[in-house]
């Protein structure tokens, strides 16, 4: 597990931040939404005080050697050679991120980016990492996220929690649990949890008692991130999730918004 600090400055009080969560994109299948989170990415980039974290299975990064391989190559997009799978695969990435890799506060690896490099031995999230000039986060991680206004001693700090998630779930309830289970082993203010293709906000109180002895009530929020990768696309042969009947994917981003003046923490899906 990694950790990371990070300082934001900032002149107007009441200045308002956007987390953006974007993972599972699934790039170079042809279930992968690629219209939609390019838009994302332009908007992250137009947008003042946003920022944005990696989850994760940014790409397919499936190779013959790999049991969830098709034969059939009509499953892949036309820009991904067969025979070069993870350097066109983390090029496309590459520039899909570059406009706004200065707004990255780091990147996850999930199971697809840890899936090549155990059986080709493509470190392919290390690569993308240095051709971004970003942080490698890991599996998961805590970021600590410092808001500090500018020619003032006004200081304000929120705990975050994120992980790339595994889990097999495929109703809500159990998609749920798998998110509170996190949201429970770890102390944070907001939390994020990929890889279930889904979104989910779940928020929880907590009784604490203040440094000046005050008893209060401290409200953490957590979500599943969502997804860019369709369950069902027309006329095309199925995804892995059709073919297990999966529901629809959810598409889109969990956006967490992010007041540090007032404390005000919300999240929401961006799509």
């Amino acid at each position: 597990m990694q950790t990371k600090d990070l300082v934001i400055p900032y002149r107007i009080a009441n200045s308002t931040f956007y987390l953006y969560c974007l993972g599972d994109i699934h790039a170079g299948t042809i279930h992968c939404v690629e219209d939609h989170i390019k838009r994302k990415i332009e908007e992250i980039r137009q947008r003042e005080n946003a920022l944005w974290i990696g989850m994760g299975d940014y790409a397919e990064f499936i190779t013959p050697k790999d049991k969830r391989f098709d034969p059939n190559l009509k499953s892949i997009t036309d820009w991904v050679e067969p025979d070069n799978i993870a350097h066109c695969q983390t090029e496309w990435l590459t520039n899909l991120f570059q406009p706004i890799a200065k707004k990255c506060v780091g990147l996850l690896y999930g199971n697809h980016e840890n899936s090549i490099r155990l059986f080709n031995h493509d470190n392919v999230i290390k690569n993308l990492c240095e051709n971004l000039g970003v942080d490698n986060l890991g599996f998961s991680c805590f970021l600590r996220l410092f808001f500090r206004r500018e020619n003032s001693a006004e200081s304000h700090l929120i705990k975050g929690v994120f992980t790339h998630g595994a889990s097999c779930a495929i109703t809500e309830g159990a998609k749920l649990m798998a998110l509170m289970r996190f949201m429970k082993s770890f102390e944070a203010d907001i939390y994020g949890y990929g890889h279930i293709h889904d979104y989910i906000p779940k928020s929880f109180s907590r009784m604490t008692i203040s440094p000046q002895g005050k008893i209060k009530s401290v409200v953490s929020i957590g979500c599943t991130t969502g997804a860019w990768f369709r369950t069902y696309t027309k006329g095309t042969i199925a995804s892995y999730g059709e073919m297990k009947c999966y529901p629809p994917t959810e598409l889109g981003a969990a956006m967490f918004t992010i007041n540090p003046t007032t404390g005000f923490i919300d999240v929401q899906r961006s799509i």
